[in-house]
């Protein structure tokens, strides 16, 4: 898999948004921390750098993060406070919003099928579902 083919079709699309989709278990942050290491750009670990950051003041607080953030890629892995039990972010909208401004990678847990983009939640009795659009993000699949 070439992440730097896949970064290339990002150039011109207006969500500059890759994510590396599969099960628990299949690799996805192997394949974004082997991505980190070969362009030198560390991962972000939002679950850590906004722990205390309320919900609804999480997408002003990643502007602040990200007018500081000097790369040219962001690479995220840990991101389960988008998704937390008392969170209103939707996670795919937070992640395009982002990816507009910076490109960005992030592991999702979750499947491709049928047209629809499933988001895997273990804390959650119900996983969360979006249609696939060919304008929305790139992808990586993971098995």
């Amino acid at each position: 898999m070439d992440m730097n083919k896949k970064m290339k079709e990002l150039e011109n699309t207006k969500y500059k948004l890759l994510l590396v989709i599969g099960t628990p278990g299949t690799g996805k942050p192997k394949v974004v921390r082997e991505y980190s290491q070969d362009i030198g750009i560390p991962l972000i670990d939002l679950d850590m750098i906004f722990a205390n950051t309320p919900s609804d003041k999480l997408m002003d607080e990643m502007k602040n993060f990200l007018s500081t953030y000097h790369q040219k890629v962001l690479l995220i892995d840990n991101k389960k406070i988008l998704y937390s039990k008392d969170s209103q972010i939707d996670i795919l909208s937070f992640l395009k919003e982002i990816s507009e401004t910076i490109p960005v990678v992030a592991t999702w847990n979750g499947k491709i099928e049928d047209g629809q983009l499933f988001h895997f939640r273990s804390d959650s009795p119900e996983d969360l579902i979006y249609p696939v659009s060919q304008n929305d993000f790139k992808y990586i699949l993971c098995y």
